[in-house]
């Protein structure tokens, strides 16, 4: 069994490549932080982020004694992906991380057509509308991720292209 771990920035691809490989890959689980928080009532970060955190380590663990392989988006922290990898490690899985990265300038473009696709479409849900909250959280990605990880740059090639390269691997 694997874990796969996706870590990026926002907007650099990791819930578009999650599609991919779903969409491929028999006996694969999805764990996404994402999907998540909006099981919460009125999500917000400061006040559910652990609460959040605890449920994903929940449905892991449950997910790992049903022998799934698991993709996950996970980019909260490098201790809470430390203790997701020894967990996945504790039940046999092999982890394979990957971080997707891509130019600031890059990210920043894709951000802000995000928030401006979710504030004119009410349907469409998003938390973080804050530039300074995408920089904090691009700086943190930066100082946390595994440098030994394989890397993509999504700013290079297209998530397509991305995706079947990570298809490769599993």
């Amino acid at each position: 069994m694997k874990l796969v771990l996706l870590n990026g920035s926002s907007c650099s691809g990791k819930s578009t490549i999650i599609k991919h490989i779903i969409k491929e890959k028999d006996n694969f689980f999805q764990l996404s932080y994402d999907s998540i928080k909006w099981l919460f009532s009125k999500y917000a970060y400061k006040k559910y982020g652990d609460d959040v955190q605890k449920v994903i380590f929940s449905i892991a663990l449950t997910v790992f004694k049903m022998h799934y392989n698991v993709v996950a988006d996970y980019t909260k922290d490098k201790k809470s992906r430390q203790k997701l990898i020894a967990l996945a490690k504790k039940h046999g899985y092999e982890i394979i991380e990957i971080n997707l990265e891509a130019d600031y300038g890059v990210l920043s473009k894709r951000f802000d057509e995000r928030v401006a696709r979710a504030l004119s479409n009410p349907e469409l849900r998003i938390v973080n509308t804050s530039k300074e909250r995408f920089n904090r959280l691009h700086e943190q990605f930066h100082k946390e991720k595994n440098s030994k990880a394989i890397t993509f740059r999504t700013d290079k090639q297209t998530v397509e292209q991305v995706s079947k390269k990570i298809l490769k691997l599993l």
